[in-house]
């Protein structure tokens, strides 16, 4: 996530400073040859979005495209352009591992490749035609940004709750622990109590019984040293659950201490990921 939204902001500052937003003159080597174009600079995107967006646009108004070394539409309508039909060729120029492009657009009426040597209307109707195209692409890229961008503003957000629930968990189990440990010392003292006054009764017995006791008294002897030996037990329950009591009392106070650094760095993540949705609104907004 870290690597995203960094990768968003080197986007969208690169794309402020060096980002051609209008179309311009340009030439390009097609497979028959170098032509008069127009061009324009994308940022954050790759050379198959862009051909790919010009092959569906071209196949609405072109009889056929074709797409093996770059987009041809073939009999294309483009009326404000010309009459007659055209061809279009588009051609997505990137260098590898670059984010960003320049796509070369050229046009061919049955006068020859639109350029500025054009009738002034037919070349400001073909740079419109590539302008409107291009801008289109570019703000399908941007609220695509902007989308993402604001998934992972709304994923932060939901960390940051499911910390803020956590944190309340384990105040909450804090406090049950700190309640049984103090029912532990409780249930210490009681059955302490009862095994200490058991033992002189079973003591008093014994000597009253001496080395042959009958049916009835080796009874009730075995009872009271059996409710001995379940105090003395209990008791030592009680003092193994006061320990585990603290320790895990200890333990979520350590967890609680991690949790609120957590939120801490959670919400300073979240402050930047607002900026640049903010950001990336105001560069979807500024789009025309």
């Amino acid at each position: 996530m870290n690597l995203l939204r960094t990768l968003l902001l080197q986007s969208l500052f690169a794309g402020t400073v060096l980002a051609q937003h209008t179309v311009e003159v340009s030439s390009f080597g097609f497979s028959d040859g170098v032509h008069p174009t127009f061009s324009f600079f994308f940022e954050g995107t790759d050379a198959k979005y862009v051909e790919s967006y010009w092959r569906d646009e071209l196949k609405k108004i072109s009889a056929s495209v074709s797409n093996k070394k770059e987009v041809i539409g073939h009999g294309a309508l483009v009326p404000q352009v010309s009459g007659d039909t055209v061809r279009v060729y588009v051609k997505a120029e990137q260098r590898k591992n670059s984010p960003n492009l320049t796509a070369h657009v050229a046009i061919m009426t049955t006068a020859g490749f639109v350029s500025p040597t054009s009738e002034a209307p037919v070349f400001e109707s073909a740079k419109a035609f590539v302008q409107q195209r291009s801008t289109a692409i570019r703000r399908q890229l941007a609220e695509q940004e902007l989308s993402l961008a604001e998934r992972g503003l709304s994923k932060l957000k939901k960390e940051l709750s499911d910390l803020e629930r956590d944190k309340e968990r384990d105040e909450a189990n804090i406090e049950k622990s700190k309640q049984r440990a103090a029912e532990a010392v409780q249930d210490q003292e009681r059955t302490r109590v009862e095994a200490d006054e058991l033992g002189p009764r079973i003591t008093a017995l014994q000597s009253e019984l001496g080395t042959t006791p009958d049916k009835e008294g080796s009874k009730e002897l075995s009872a009271l040293i059996r409710d001995k030996d379940r105090a003395q037990t209990q008791n030592r329950k009680a003092h193994e659950e006061e320990v585990s009591m603290n320790k895990k009392v200890e333990e979520l106070t350590q967890a609680i201490k991690k949790n609120v650094q957590d939120q801490a760095n959670k919400s300073a993540e979240i402050a930047k990921q607002e900026t640049l949705v903010a950001s990336l609104r105001e560069k979807l907004s500024s789009i025309r």
